[in-house]
């Protein structure tokens, strides 16, 4: 049975937000709505250069998807989460989060909201440069690959409800994007809230 509710935030979609997750607490990503990606970030509380790295988790697991019971490692090989339970089995850290200069390159638009400049807001206080913020973790993401080495692409296969189940192994800042994309069928054509939920184990 899940524990206590300790905190929780409910996200906007295509906008972000931060919970803080001790050390021993799950966290619940719960997709409100369906068919939308989270771009997930952490952040150490004890040291902020140390955040959740995309690179050296493919390095370290040797593969491109999760499964529960796998560790999500830092920018220094330390295990910042375990991955409890998925609901969904599709998730994505081989792609960086679409960012201002995305949607002029491919789409022609300028002032669209982005996941990066979402992040950037979020951890404004942290004084940390726009260009060093770290690569997501894109939950409910399908990014197959192609025999011929391409990237596919589709919408995300969450329904609503879905959700993955982290436990923090060091205390965090835990940051979500509602990945504001609506320029392709990743998100429906329609960005929609995220949930973050932490709870007693």
């Amino acid at each position: 049975m899940a524990g206590n509710i300790i905190r929780e935030t409910t996200i906007e979609g295509a906008h972000g937000g931060r919970i803080e997750v001790d050390a021993g607490q799950l966290l619940e990503i719960v997709n409100i709505e369906g068919k939308q990606v989270c771009d997930f970030f952490a952040f150490s509380r004890e040291n902020i250069r140390e955040f959740l790295s995309p690179s050296h988790q493919r390095s370290v697991i040797r593969r491109l998807w999760l499964k529960p019971g796998d560790k999500l490692y830092s920018v220094l090989r330390r295990p910042m989460f375990e991955l409890v339970s998925d609901d969904v089995g599709t998730h994505d850290f081989s792609i960086p989060a679409c960012d201002p200069e995305r949607y002029r390159m491919d789409f022609g638009i300028d002032e669209h909201r982005s996941c990066r400049k979402n992040l950037e807001g979020v951890m404004s206080g942290f004084d940390i440069p726009y260009e060093f913020l770290p690569d997501p973790f894109n939950f409910f993401q399908p990014t197959p690959v192609n025999a011929d080495g391409t990237y596919g692409t589709g919408t995300s296969p969450s329904k609503p409800g879905d959700k993955s189940v982290l436990r923090a192994l060091m205390d965090v800042h835990a940051v979500g994007s509602s990945c504001p994309q609506d320029q392709t069928p990743l998100n429906d054509h329609n960005p929609s809230q995220i949930q973050f939920i932490v709870r007693e184990e």
